[in-house]
């Protein structure tokens, strides 16, 4: 993060602190990773940072993909989201979101 500092990161890449939160923050954790995030990964970000905050733990990926095709009809479930975070949509979310790695991820 140029001219600022850098986050404290677990040994999983994710914040050690959620509180240091931010979208600035997160645009960094994603270009970190060769990611530029669009409209389509922040709306999967946030849904993932409310739910997280609802119900103190991420949604499972069919309470997603629900929610996904509730906001957005015309999608392809699953399929769009691992287009938007390849290497596993929660986990990712999470990941820029500030929150912890979801335990049930391998």
């Amino acid at each position: 993060m140029p001219g600022d500092a850098v986050p404290r990161l677990d040994d999983d890449g994710h914040l050690a602190d959620a509180r240091d939160w931010t979208p600035a923050v997160a645009r960094w954790l994603a270009a970190c990773d060769g990611i530029e995030l669009g409209d389509e990964q922040w709306w999967l970000i946030h849904y993932v940072r409310e739910y997280h905050l609802r119900y103190g733990n991420p949604p499972l990926m069919r309470t997603l993909v629900a929610a996904l095709k509730e906001a957005r009809p015309d999608t392809e479930g699953s399929r769009q989201l691992y287009r938007l975070f390849p290497d596993g949509p929660v986990r990712l979310a999470c990941k820029y979101g500030g929150l912890p790695r979801p335990d049930w991820c391998l």
